[in-house]
């Protein structure tokens, strides 16, 4: 069994395993799943599950009070199943306050397309369901530093270097797989943050994995996907 960590990019998306010892770079998630065994499992920085009026996705409330003030912005409210499918801002941001009485923010907007193309592929496709896990790469460095939130920002050099030195801990391939990313893709495509959170995703798919985590959601929306943000909490083993 492969397990893969998957992160949002300008691009597409980038995957990393860690027995791969190298990144891949797909322009869409059908093509990601392609390229993968069937018996592949994947981690995701994105939302899987959404919010309508009678169903609320409490698990981004819970991770902002676990994360530090500092952290706790990088979780926002994920948006309505209509809003996302909406063609312009406007009116997803309408859609939205009309279905969960907020409007959405333009960060939100941004990723859209990214949570409208997974939200459709798992709909399309049940057996991906089985093989397709939400996660946050902010709450799961927290949880992989024994519920300690990153002290730098992700775009900074020093945040770069505490998530790569926290993650050389659970592997010794991390800094291999993220020198060869650095030089095999460029900037516009794919930033160094984005390298080192599907590094994170991958470490904490291994570590659920390897240590008998359920990746089973109670929470389901009305698709029937779950909603629960997968982490590792080292503290608990």
């Amino acid at each position: 069994m492969k397990l893969v960590g998957i992160d949002g990019c300008r691009s597409g998306w980038i995957a990393v395993s860690l027995s791969d010892r190298c990144a891949y770079l797909f322009k869409r998630l059908k093509d990601l799943v392609a390229h993968y065994d069937e018996d592949t499992l994947f981690l995701i920085d994105m939302p899987i599950g959404l919010p309508d009026k009678m169903i609320e996705r409490a698990c981004e409330t819970n991770a902002r009070k676990e994360l530090s003030p500092q952290r706790k912005s990088s979780i926002f409210p994920i948006p309505c199943r209509e809003a996302v499918y909406a063609e312009t801002y406007e009116m997803a941001s309408l859609i939205n306050r009309n279905v969960l009485q907020k409007g959405i923010s333009k960060q939100t907007w941004f990723i859209c397309s990214k949570i409208k193309e997974l939200d459709h592929l798992l709909i399309q496709d049940k057996e991906l369901r089985m093989r397709f896990f939400e996660s946050h790469p902010e709450l799961a460095f927290h949880y992989l530093n024994h519920r300690i939130s990153m002290e730098f920002n992700k775009k900074t050099e020093a945040g770069q270097q505490e998530r790569l030195l926290l993650l050389s801990q659970f592997s010794q391939n991390i800094n291999v797989i993220y020198n060869s990313a650095i030089q095999k893709f460029k900037r516009i495509d794919v930033a160094k943050d984005d390298i080192i959170d599907a590094l994170c995703l991958a470490v904490t798919l291994e570590e659920i994995i390897k240590n008998n985590v359920s990746l089973e959601s109670s929470s389901k929306d009305d698709k029937d996907l779950g909603m629960n943000i997968n982490v590792f909490d080292i503290s608990a083993f």
